[in-house]
C-alpha cells in the first residue's frame, strides 16, 4: 500500500471516528453515565447526597410586626413593619429509608435541623418583641366556628384561662418564642371549658410541644426542629428510568391526596423537591410536591443563564390564579368562593386559617396590597426562582419564598373579635435557598463539562485532521501520477521505405 493510500485511509477513519463518536457515540456514552450517576441506588454517591444533603441551606425568616393591634381589633386597617432576616442554617436529611426494588421506589421521612446565626441576622437577636395574630387562638376560633358554631360561647369563656387572661386576638412575644421556643397554652384550669379544650389538645397535640400535662407550647418551627416529619414520601429511584428519579408515587402510603375537591388537584405530581431528573428540556416545567401546601408547584423556563461558567436554565414559579384558571378552581375554599390571583388558602391542609402568598403580595392581585400598609413587593427580593443545569438536573441555585397570612373576620360570639375586619394579616415570610459553591461547581466541571469540551474540540480536530490527511494523500497521489506521466518517452515511429512503395514492392 502506497503512502498516499495509507494517508487517505487513515484520514477517512479519523474523520468517520470523529464524526460518529463526537456527534452520536459520545452522547450515548455520556447519557448512559449520567443515568447511572443519578440513580438513588444503595451505595451510589447520589443516594448518599440525597439522603443527607451535603451543604446547609440558607433559611431566612422575616416577621411582620403589627404596629396597630388595637385599631385592627376595632376594625381598622392593619399596619405592619417587616423585622428580619432571622438567619438560620438548615440541614436536611431523610430517615427510615425503605427500598422496594419491585416498584423501583424508596420511602422515607424528611428531617430538618435549624441553627440560628446571630452574626448574619443584621443585629437581630431573637429577643425583639413582635405583635402578631395569635395563631392558636385564631385556629381554635375558626375551627369551632366552622365545625361546631354552637360551642363558641363555651370557647369564649375558656380562652382567658388557656392564654393567661387573654383580652385580644393578638399576642406580643419574643421573636424566638414565636418561631422556636414556644407560646404557652395553660391547661391547669379545672373549669369545664378550659378542661374540655385541653382534653382535645391532649388527644391530638400535633404541632405542639407537651412540656407537662398542664403546659403546651406552640411555635412555628420548634416541633419540627430535629425531628422526623410525619409525612412519608415514596418516590422512584430512577434505576429503571432515569427520567423518573425522585418522582412522587405515594404520600403517607396513598397514591393521591384527599384534601381538594377534584382528582386533578389531589394528584401527586413532580419530585420530592430535593432531587430532579436529568435531561431537562426547555419546554418542560420543573414540578415538585410540597406537603406544607398539600399540592405540587410548577416552575416555568424563562431564559438561559451562566452560573460560574456553567450553562443553565432559569425558572420561576408563582401561586397561580384560582379565580381565573379553570384548572385551579379545585383549590378554591368553596365551589363558589375563590381567592384572587396569587393567593392560596391552605386551611384544609394546615388545619389553621392560613393563606399563602409570595412575600409582600408579589404577583398577587393589587387589591390585597390595598388592605394592609407596610408592604413593598420587589421581584428581586420576593420571587421564587430555580436555576438548573439541564443535562444532569443539578440545581445551581434556588430561592423558595412564601408568605404566611392569617385570615381575619368578625366573630360575634367572641367578645374581642366582634369588630375584626375581613382581611388577611401578614404574619411572616420565609426564604429557603442555596447557591452551589465552587467545590461542587469544580466537580460538575470535572465530571461533565470538561469532558464535553475535550470531546467537543477533539471531534473537530479529528475530523479536520482526517480531511487534511485525506486531502494530502490525494494531493500526493495525483502529484506522483503527474510526475510519472512526464518522464515517459514518446513511441518511436516506424520507418517507411519509400523506395519500396515507389518500386511497387511491399
Amino acid at each position: 500500500m502506497g503512502a498516499p493510500l495509507r494517508l487517505g485511509v487513515t484520514g477517512g477513519v479519523l474523520f468517520l471516528f470523529g464524526s460518529i463518536f463526537g456527534f452520536w457515540g459520545f452522547n450515548k456514552f455520556l447519557n448512559s453515565q449520567i443515568a447511572q450517576t443519578v440513580q438513588l441506588k444503595k451505595g451510589n454517591e447520589m443516594r448518599d447526597n440525597w439522603a443527607k444533603f451535603p451543604i446547609a441551606l440558607e433559611f431566612k425568616i422575616y416577621l411582620f410586626n403589627l404596629t396597630n393591634p388595637d385599631e385592627v381589633q376595632e376594625g381598622g386597617k392593619p399596619k405592619v413593619q417587616e423585622v428580619g432576616p432571622y438567619f438560620f442554617y438548615e440541614w436536611k436529611s431523610k430517615g427510615k429509608l425503605e427500598d422496594d426494588p419491585s416498584d423501583d421506589t424508596v420511602s422515607f421521612n424528611m428531617k430538618a435541623v435549624w441553627y440560628f446565626q446571630k452574626d448574619k441576622s443584621e443585629g437581630l437577636t431573637g429577643d425583639e418583641i413582635i405583635n402578631i395574630p395569635h395563631p392558636v387562638v385564631f385556629s381554635m376560633i375558626m375551627t369551632v366556628e366552622r365545625d361546631k358554631p354552637g360551642a363558641l360561647p363555651m370557647l369564649a369563656k375558656a380562652l382567658p384561662a388557656l392564654f393567661n387572661n387573654l383580652t385580644s386576638p393578638f399576642v406580643s412575644a419574643r421573636a424566638m418564642d414565636i418561631l422556636f421556643d414556644g407560646l404557652p397554652i395553660n391547661c391547669a384550669s379545672k373549669e369545664f371549658g378550659p378542661k374540655a379544650v385541653c382534653t382535645l389538645i391532649n388527644a391530638n397535640p400535633k404541632g405542639l410541644v407537651k412540656k407537662s400535662p398542664e403546659l403546651f407550647l406552640f411555635s412555628f418551627f420548634g416541633p419540627k426542629n430535629g425531628t422526623l416529619d410525619e409525612g412519608r414520601f415514596t418516590v422512584k429511584r430512577g434505576i429503571n428510568d432515569p427520567k423518573e428519579v425522585g418522582m412522587m408515587v405515594k404520600f403517607n402510603n396513598k397514591t393521591k391526596l384527599d384534601v381538594w375537591s377534584t382528582d386533578e388537584c389531589n394528584q401527586l405530581t413532580g419530585t420530592d423537591s430535593t432531587i430532579f431528573p436529568p435531561f431537562i428540556d426547555d419546554s418542560e416545567d420543573i414540578v415538585s410536591f410540597s406537603p406544607d401546601l398539600c399540592r405540587s408547584l410548577g416552575a416555568k423556563f424563562r431564559y438561559k443563564i451562566t452560573y460560574k461558567g456553567v450553562p443553565g436554565n432559569h425558572y420561576t414559579a408563582d401561586l397561580g390564579d384560582m379565580s381565573a384558571n379553570e384548572d385551579e378552581k379545585c383549590y378554591c375554599p368553596t365551589p363558589t368562593t375563590c381567592l384572587k390571583k396569587g393567593a392560596l388558602d391552605i386551611t384544609k391542609c394546615a388545619g389553621a386559617p392560613i393563606v399563602l402568598t409570595l412575600p409582600h403580595y408579589y404577583l398577587a392581585d393589587p387589591s390585597y396590597l390595598d388592605e394592609v400598609e407596610g408592604l413593598h413587593p420587589e421581584e428581586e427580593k420576593h420571587q421564587i426562582f430555580l436555576n438548573f443545569e439541564p443535562i444532569t438536573g443539578t440545581p445551581l441555585g434556588a430561592r423558595k419564598r412564601l408568605q404566611f397570612n392569617i385570615k381575619s373576620h368578625a366573630v360575634k360570639k367572641i367578645p374581642f373579635m366582634k369588630t375584626l375586619p375581613t382581611t388577611m394579616i401578614p404574619v411572616m415570610w420565609i426564604e429557603e435557598g442555596v447557591e452551589l459553591d465552587q467545590k461542587f461547581i469544580d466537580i460538575l466541571n470535572a465530571n461533565l463539562f470538561r469532558v464535553m469540551k475535550i470531546v467537543g474540540v477533539s471531534k473537530w480536530v479529528m475530523m479536520l485532521l482526517g480531511i487534511g490527511m485525506g486531502g494530502f494523500g490525494a494531493f500526493l497521489y495525483y502529484k506522483r501520477r503527474g510526475a510519472a506521466g512526464g518522464s515517459e518517452k514518446p513511441p518511436t515511429p516506424k520507418t517507411v521505405q519509400v523506395e519500396s512503395i515507389s518500386s511497387g514492392k511491399f
